[in-house]
């Protein structure tokens, strides 16, 4: 995937008309069991991803972004721990069958790259007014908005700001009718179980909707031969519950488990 310029949103399809988009926009994660817990994410409702480092926020995100941009849905992705090329490059892997930095068969890599430009799904790199800029490309269209994460998005402050991206991304959310879903990390915990309460900012927790926590207990990678498990907890208006999906780190992918 070519690398695009880091400032300016890069558009994997065409971009479509300008204008203000539909209000039935409905998002889901594609992983049954957890689409079962989460119920399709309508319009104004703002839902947070949360784990441990390498717990796979950033994938289950990607994973996210692929499915419903797939389905049709317009999706702007502000992806902070990376340049937009370096998310292209994750996407890349997402998309294919085989890992592409192992893989020589060009003609396979150039299918997934075509693939990927059909996508409405535009990437926003790290500089700038984040909020503003997901802001345009709601009204542009955009009837799903991602981010990773919320400390990158608070700038210089870090986490000490998280609390305030989240309100600014919740009110975005209602204001504009669309789905927001982004990501944060929790602080360590030594191998247990993420509560919502690991949290660095207690502020976010009072503008979610939703809260996934993802426990990853072999974060540093599964036993040979083990399938690398991620369970996730999803708090929110149905309760609580638990599903468990399959992460594949070289693919940058969850899938079912």
């Amino acid at each position: 995937m070519n690398a695009p310029h880091a400032t300016a949103p890069t558009s994997l399809s065409s971009p479509g008309p300008v204008g203000q988009p539909p209000r039935h926009h409905v998002a889901v994660s594609g992983l049954p069991d957890l689409d079962a817990l989460l119920d399709p994410l309508g319009p104004g409702t703002f839902t947070l991803l949360a784990g441990r480092a390498m717990a796979g926020t950033s994938a289950l995100l990607l994973t996210i972004a692929r499915h419903n941009s797939r389905q049709g849905l317009p999706v702007a992705l502000a992806a902070l721990q990376g340049t937009p090329s370096e998310t292209g490059r994750m996407l890349l892997a997402a998309e294919s069958s085989r890992c592409p930095e192992h893989s020589a068969d060009a003609s396979h890599l150039a299918a997934v790259r075509a693939r990927l430009r059909r996508l409405p799904l535009r990437l926003i790199g790290p500089d700038g007014d984040v909020i503003r800029r997901l802001r345009a490309e709601a009204v542009a269209g955009a009837g799903l908005l991602l981010l990773d994460d919320l400390a990158l998005a608070a700038g210089p402050s870090g986490w000490p700001g998280a609390g305030a991206v989240a309100s600014a991304l919740a009110a975005t959310a209602r204001e504009l009718s669309v789905p927001i879903i982004a990501t944060a990390h929790l602080g360590p915990g030594h191998g247990t179980t993420p509560r919502p309460e690991d949290l660095r900012d207690p502020h976010v927790h009072e503008h979610v909707d939703r809260i996934v926590l993802l426990h990853r207990p072999a974060r540093l990678g599964p036993v040979p031969g083990q399938p690398d498990l991620v369970s996730l907890h999803v708090t929110g208006p149905k309760g609580t519950g638990r599903a468990t999906v399959r992460f594949e780190p070289e693919h940058h992918r969850m899938t079912n488990s």
